[in-house]
C-alpha cells in the first residue's frame, strides 16, 4: 500500500525530539502520581494517631510514604501541613511544567512534518506530467494542500501525539495498581476488552466514510474553482441560481455524510466514559469485598489511593480510545496523501557526458520522423507527422482548431511523450535529454499569457532568477517593452497585480515575450501569440516579433494567417496529418487549403 510508514517515514528525522516528548511525558505522569499517592494518607496521619511508629503493610510504597509524613509530622501539626503544602505545591508545579515542555515539543514536531510533508506535495505537483492534470480535477490536487493537510495534520499527527501520551500514561499507572493490588488490578485488565471491542465496532467502517467524505471535498473544491474561474459566463447566462442551487444540493449531501462521520467519532469518548466509570464501580465493590475478607497487604488507606489513582487512568484510557477512532478517519486522508506521492514523475534521461557526445550530430534543431500521437491510444491526434526545423528558420504552423498544432509544439518540450516515430533536439532523441536542460533551450509565448503577482523585473527573469537588472533591461527592449515599462509608477519594480491585471493584453505578451527572451532560447514557440488581441495590438506586437524572430530558430502557431506571411515554411495541419507545405507564395499558387484558409480570412 502506498501509504505504509507515510507517517513514520516522515517522523524518522525527528525521533530525538519524539524521544524526549516520551520522557517529558512519563516525568509528568510520575509527579501526578506521586501528588496523588500522598494527599490521602498524609491527611489521615495527619488527624488521626500520629504516634506509634510505621505499620509493616509488605507495600514499600505505602511505608515509606507513611514514614515520610510521621516524619514531617514530628515538626508539629501545622508546620507538618504547610511542609506538606509546599511539597504538593511543587509536585504539583512539576507535573505543569513537564506537561507543558512534552507538549511544545510534540508542536514543533507536528509542525515540521507537515511543512516537510507540504514541501513534498509541491515538489511531486511540480514533477508529474501535465497529462496527470489532464486526468485528474485541479481542485482534487489543490485539496491535498488544504483540507488533506489540516486532516492529516488533526486526525493523524494528533492522534499519534494522544495515543503516545495515552499509551505511556497507561503503562505507568498500570504498572503502580499492580504494584499496589495484583488482584484488583487483575479484575481491571479483565474489563479492559470490553471497552475496547466497543470502540473498535465503534470506528470499523470510519475510515470507508472518511475516505467518501474528503472526495466530495475535493469536489466541492473543484466547483468553487470552476464557479469563480467561469463567472463571466454564469452571469452572461443568467445562471446563479442554477449554479447556487447545485452547490447547495452537493454541499448539503456532503455535510449529511460528515455529520454522520462525526456521531461515530464523537460517541467513542462518552461510552468509553461510561464504561471507565463501571469498571470504577466494580472496583470500589471487588476491593470493599477484599477488605473486608482482610486480604493481606490491603488496607482502606491503600484502597484510596489505588481508587484515586485509577481514576487518574480514565482519562489517557479515553483519550487512546478516541485516538484509535480519529486515526481511522484519518487513514483515509493519509492513503490520498501517500497516493499523490507515489504518482510516476517524469523521466528526466541520461547522464551529461553521454548527451554531449550525441549532441555533437549535425542537422536540423527540430527533427519529427513518422511521429503519431494520441492522449488516449485510441483516439489519435497526430498521425505520420515528418517535418525538420533548420537552425535559423522559422516554420509556421497553420490549420483549423484542433488539427494538432499545439499538440505538436507540447510534443517537442516533452510534455506529453511520442507513440510513436522519432523526435529529436540537436540530433538528440527529446527523451534522452534531462527534462530541465531540454526546456531551458525551448522558450515559448501562449496565448494565454500568465504573469505572477510580482513586480515587472521578477516577472521577466523568472525564468532565469540570477539575471541581473541590465540583462533583464536588454530583454525588454528587445521585446520593445522597456518604453511603458519606464512610464509605470515604479518601472520595474510595479507590481503587477494578479494575472498581471494592470496591463493590456499587448503589453502582457510583451512581458512575456521579454522573459522568453531573457533565456536566450535555442527555439522560440509562439502558440497564438497574437490571437487574442486586437486589430492595432496584434499589428504592434507583430512589428514586435518580427524583429524578434529575425535570425532565431521559431516555430510559430497560428490562426490569423496574416501574421505568417513572412515564415519560411508553412505546415498546414488538418486532423493531425500535414496536408500542405511551402512558402507563402508556393501555397498560394498550388490553390489549396492553405490558400482557402486565406480566403476565408480575406488577406492576399
Amino acid at each position: 500500500m502506498p501509504n505504509r510508514h507515510l507517517t513514520y517515514r516522515y517522523s524518522k528525522p525527528y525521533s530525538a525530539r519524539g524521544a524526549l516528548y516520551v520522557l517529558l511525558v512519563v516525568l509528568s505522569v510520575v509527579f501526578t502520581m506521586a501528588t496523588a499517592l500522598s494527599v490521602a494518607d498524609f491527611l489521615k496521619i495527619l488527624f488521626g494517631e500520629g504516634d506509634g511508629a510505621a505499620v509493616a503493610t509488605g507495600n514499600l510504597v505505602a511505608e515509606g510514604l507513611e514514614r515520610l509524613y510521621r516524619w514531617l509530622i514530628g515538626f508539629g501539626r501545622l508546620q507538618a501541613l504547610l511542609l506538606f503544602s509546599g511539597i504538593i505545591f511543587v509536585l504539583y508545579s512539576l507535573k505543569n511544567v513537564f506537561g507543558y515542555l512534552a507538549a511544545a515539543e510534540i508542536g514543533i514536531l507536528r509542525t515540521r512534518i507537515v511543512r516537510d510533508l507540504r514541501n513534498d506535495l509541491f515538489h511531486k505537483a511540480m514533477r508529474l506530467p501535465v497529462a496527470y492534470y489532464d486526468r485528474h480535477r485541479k481542485g482534487d490536487v489543490l485539496a491535498r494542500f488544504g483540507s488533506d493537510m489540516v486532516e492529516y495534520d488533526e486526525n493523524i499527527l494528533g492522534s499519534v501525539q494522544m495515543l503516545l501520551t495515552a499509551v505511556v500514561s497507561l503503562v505507568l499507572y498500570l504498572a503502580m495498581l499492580l504494584y499496589l493490588n495484583v488482584k484488583l488490578t487483575g479484575f481491571v485488565l479483565c474489563m479492559l476488552p470490553l471497552v475496547a471491542g466497543v470502540v473498535a465496532g465503534l470506528s470499523r467502517r470510519l475510515k470507508r466514510k472518511s475516505q467518501t467524505v474528503q472526495e466530495m471535498n475535493s469536489q466541492l473544491v473543484s466547483m468553487t474553482d470552476e464557479a469563480i474561474g467561469g463567472l463571466k459566463v454564469i452571469k452572461a447566462y443568467t445562471t446563479i441560481d442554477f449554479s447556487n442551487k447545485r452547490f447547495q444540493a452537493y454541499n448539503r449531501d456532503y455535510t449529511r455524510r460528515r455529520t454522520a462521520m462525526f456521531r461515530r467519532i464523537y460517541a467513542a469518548s462518552p461510552i468509553s466514559d461510561f464504561l471507565g466509570n463501571v469498571i470504577v464501580v466494580g472496583i470500589l465493590l471487588f476491593g470493599s469485598l477484599l477488605i473486608m475478607r482482610g486480604d493481606h497487604g490491603l488496607t482502606a488507606d491503600l484502597f484510596i489511593s489505588y481508587v484515586m489513582m485509577f481514576v487518574l487512568m480514565i482519562p489517557p484510557a479515553k483519550d487512546l480510545s478516541t485516538a484509535l477512532a480519529q486515526m481511522k478517519k484519518g487513514r483515509a486522508c493519509e492513503e490520498r496523501v501517500a497516493a499523490f506521492l507515489a504518482e510516476e514523475e517524469e523521466v528526466y534521461g541520461r547522464p551529461a557526458r553521454e548527451r554531449k557526445q550525441a549532441r555533437a550530430a549535425e542537422g536540423p534543431l527540430v527533427e519529427l520522423r513518422h511521429v503519431t500521437f494520441g492522449y488516449t491510444p485510441e483516439v489519435p491526434v497526430l498521425q505520420d507527422i515528418s517535418l525538420s526545423v533548420p537552425h535559423g528558420s522559422t516554420v509556421a504552423l497553420v490549420g483549423a482548431s484542433g488539427s494538432g498544432k499545439s499538440t505538436l509544439a507540447d510534443l517537442i518540450g516533452r510534455y506529453y511523450d511520442i507513440a510513436g516515430g522519432e523526435l529529436l533536439f540537436g540530433g538528440v532523441p527529446v527523451d534522452q535529454w534531462p527534462l530541465e536542460e531540454l526546456r531551458s533551450r525551448i522558450g515559448v509565448v501562449a496565448q494565454d499569457t500568465l504573469l505572477f503577482n510580482d513586480s515587472v523585473a521578477a516577472n521577466i527573469a523568472f525564468g532565469r532568477p540570477e539575471a541581473t537588472r541590465a540583462e533583464i533591461e536588454a530583454a525588454a527592449r528587445a521585446a520593445q517593452a522597456h518604453d511603458f515599462i519606464s512610464a509605470l509608477p515604479q518601472g520595474y519594480d510595479t507590481n503587477l497585480g494578479e494575472g498581471g491585471s494592470l496591463l493590456s493584453g499587448g503589453q502582457r505578451q510583451r512581458i512575456s515575450i521579454a522573459r522568453a527572451l531573457l533565456r536566450e532560447p535555442e527555439l522560440l514557440i509562439l502558440d497564438e501569440a497574437t490571437s487574442a488581441l486586437d486589430t492595432e495590438s496584434e499589428r504592434q506586437l507583430q512589428q514586435t516579433l518580427d524583429e524578434v524572430l529575425r535570425d532565431r530558430t521559431a516555430i510559430v502557431i497560428a490562426h490569423r494567417l496574416s501574421t505568417v506571411v513572412g515564415a519560411d515554411r508553412i505546415v498546414v495541419l488538418e486532423q493531425g496529418r500535414i496536408v500542405e507545405e511551402g512558402t507563402h507564395s508556393q501555397l498560394m499558387a498550388l490553390g489549396g487549403r492553405y490558400s482557402h484558409l486565406v480566403a476565408l480570412q480575406t488577406i492576399g
